[in-house]
């Protein structure tokens, strides 16, 4: 109630989206991951995701301080149909606010080149708008755009269409390109 409805419908409103293959895969490494300068910030749910795919008892996961695997972590969404912990789940619902339109959906990896116009919209020129934690400035080189070419296709075909068919909704909403694409994650944009 904090926003009255006349002002919503008014305000300009954009938001942030990202291909769900690179979501996934940051996900992964930034939430259940063992990797140094990730990894492990929701701890409890790999606990819980190497019990229910190993079927292991969570004091031996515990004690042995097990991680899941990708792989695993794939599964999982799969089995869960994708109505897990944020983080995991797919974009559109999180968007999905009732009355509510967008002026502009923006894909985060153009966030520097669409940043501009979104701030002039809103009067913020002395602000940034996040984009990725990746030093290279091309998406396709960025490290989770590396990885879930790399990490994707090891996976089974029929785990692959189970996933996009959870997070088909967030691919269509800009256009993504699959992870075979060879201009993965970018959108793709007809001339």
């Amino acid at each position: 109630s904090g926003i009255n409805a006349e002002y919503g419908q008014s305000a300009f409103s954009f938001t942030v989206v990202r291909n769900p293959w690179t979501r996934m895969v940051s996900a992964y490494r930034d939430k259940l991951s063992d990797e140094d300068s990730f990894g492990g910030t929701k701890r409890n749910i790999g606990m819980q995701i190497v019990q229910e795919m190993r079927d292991m008892d969570i004091d031996e996961v515990k004690k042995e301080d097990l991680y899941p695997t990708f792989a695993e972590y794939a599964s999982w969404i799969v089995k869960n149909h994708g109505q897990v912990n944020v983080h995991f789940s797919f974009q559109f619902g999180a968007l999905c606010i009732p009355k509510n339109k967008y002026d502009m959906i923006m894909p985060l990896e153009y966030v520097g080149a669409l940043a501009g116009e979104v701030l002039e919209k809103i009067n913020a020129l002395n602000m940034t708008l996040p984009g990725s934690y990746d030093n290279s400035l091309d998406p396709r080189l960025q490290k989770s755009a590396v990885l879930a070419k790399e990490w994707l296709s090891t996976l089974d075909a029929g785990v692959i269409e189970q996933l996009y068919r959870i997070f088909k909704t967030d691919f269509t909403l800009v256009n993504y390109s699959n992870f075979s694409h060879p201009d993965f994650p970018l959108p793709l944009y007809e001339d």
